[in-house]
């Protein structure tokens, strides 16, 4: 394990650049600069699922559903700030912390829902004991999506003594922090971002990722487009110049040729421009393509989608299918885009808990029950996000008090990463899993879905796609 020495003096006064929540740039202070992005992605439950049959009937993060690997990759803490809290007993209460956009305008609009949902969560593992004898405590600290700011927030959550982090939001903040948590052994765990940096885990051991990393969400879409263009299609990419962006169009890139797709159009915007797209979509309907995959970013994800509405328009009888990144597939973004958005394709692995036709699976009938008991039935939808990720983190809870060492920090990121766990809200078939360094990403499995904007709800249209787990 490659460790940098770093104080927590030193990252705090790295630079790094501003990310707001319908824009800037991805550069973060860390020296891998992983993808931006602007919602919460994957585990958004905007997205609904059209089968309620086969879901698991199990809110819980009940113990017998974690499953250690049989061959266990184990942390080295010999190279830790201090190595002896790395390994001490966490006894009576864990502590907890998290960074998310609690304020600052529309991140804090989209994403404090989510902060509602992890400490729902909390709230129901203490009221049932899941974590047998240990109370867990949640802090939640506000960064206002700006990644400047996260290093202050987390440096004031481990003076109050925060045991754990898990669920901060955003790419460029989670690596603004990462090097000084990996340095002083403090478990990172469910970063909500798809960045596929958060597979390091050589140099980045105790931080890992919830979302399904951004380069397999391309690879999903391209082979849904072979599925429903089975002769071979033509596709226009459009995406925001930057790291983030170019995540996605690399791996579409690398793959498209094996799925009969040919790129016949490369449109980029930049990411501080706030101009609608309409010179690059008109270059784009100009090659008239079958389809058109689409990685715009924050109020982009609207006025992408406008223009490409305006560009049909003004050409009778081109309809291409419009495939668009999940991290525009917020209710927020999609109830803004209104029409424009209707038939747009897009991903999901979670349940749609608002959606009336899933009203009857167990699973959400229990989750929205305990929402309402709980004054938050409002925030429902986004807050499912927060719910699930801190199931995640108390089923690692579980498991690490369970094992030989008893409840540590060591423990902790050895479950994280010897860990497999099915998440009461997955679509059916979904499993979250983890195997130190030969699978270091939580998921990597996504529906495909169609957006229907009279009734602000999906469809899915292809099965769990899996073939893209490690």
């Amino acid at each position: 394990m490659k460790q940098r020495k770093k104080t927590w003096a030193a990252a705090m006064t790295a630079s790094v650049l501003l990310i707001a929540a319908c824009g800037g740039d991805d550069k973060a202070a860390d020296t891998t600069k992983p993808a931006v992005e602007t919602t919460v992605g994957a585990t958004d439950t905007t997205a609904a699922s059209t089968d309620t049959t086969a879901a698991s009937t199990d809110t819980t993060a009940a113990p017998d559903t974690t499953v250690a690997a049989p061959t266990a990759w184990a942390v080295d803490t010999s190279a830790c700030v201090d190595e002896d809290a790395a390994n001490a007993p966490i006894e009576g209460t864990i502590k907890i912390g998290s960074v998310m956009p609690l304020s600052g305008g529309a991140a804090a609009a989209a994403f404090a829902p989510v902060k509602g949902g992890f400490e729902a969560y909390i709230k129901y593992a203490n009221d049932n004991n899941l974590l047998d004898g240990v109370t867990i405590e949640a802090t939640i600290e506000d960064d206002q999506y700006n990644a400047e700011l996260t290093p202050g927030a987390v440096s004031k959550l481990l003076d109050s003594g925060v045991n754990i982090f898990s669920g901060i939001i955003g790419s460029a903040n989670n690596a603004a922090v990462r090097g000084t948590l990996n340095d002083n052994c403090v478990p990172q765990l469910a970063a909500l971002s798809g960045s596929p940096e958060w597979g390091d885990v050589a140099d980045y051991p105790w931080t890992t990722g919830e979302l399904t990393p951004y380069n397999v969400e391309s690879k999903v879409y391209a082979t849904q487009m072979a599925e429903m263009f089975p002769e071979g299609a033509n596709v226009s990419l459009f995406n925001v110049n930057s790291e983030f962006g170019q995540v996605y169009v690399d791996a579409f890139k690398e793959i498209a040729g094996d799925y009969g797709l040919t790129i016949v159009g490369d449109e980029t915007i930049e990411v501080t421009d706030s101009a609608p797209p309409t010179a690059q979509v008109t270059n784009i309907a100009a090659a008239k393509p079958d389809v058109i995959m689409a990685v715009p970013l924050g109020a982009g994800c609207i006025s992408f989608l406008t223009e490409v509405a305006n560009a049909k328009a003004a050409n009778p009888g081109w309809n291409p299918a419009v495939f668009i990144t999940n991290t525009c597939a917020s209710s927020l973004i999609l109830g803004a885009s209104g029409a424009a958005a209707d038939g747009l394709y897009t991903s999901a692995n979670t349940i749609d808990v608002i959606d009336p036709a899933n009203a009857a699976v167990p699973v959400v009938a229990e989750y929205l029950a305990f929402m309402a008991a709980d004054g938050k039935s409002d925030i429902a939808a986004t807050a499912a996000a927060g719910w699930i990720t801190a199931e995640v983190t108390v089923a690692v809870l579980i498991q690490a008090a369970a094992s030989p060492e008893g409840l540590t920090q060591a423990s902790i990121i050895n479950a994280a990463r010897n860990f497999t766990y099915t998440p009461s809200l997955g679509v059916p078939g979904l499993v979250f899993k983890m195997d130190g360094e030969k699978d270091p990403f939580l998921s990597e499995s996504l529906v495909v879905r169609q957006y229907n904007a009279a009734a602000a709800t999906f469809t899915d249209v292809s099965k769990l796609i899996t073939e893209f787990e490690s």
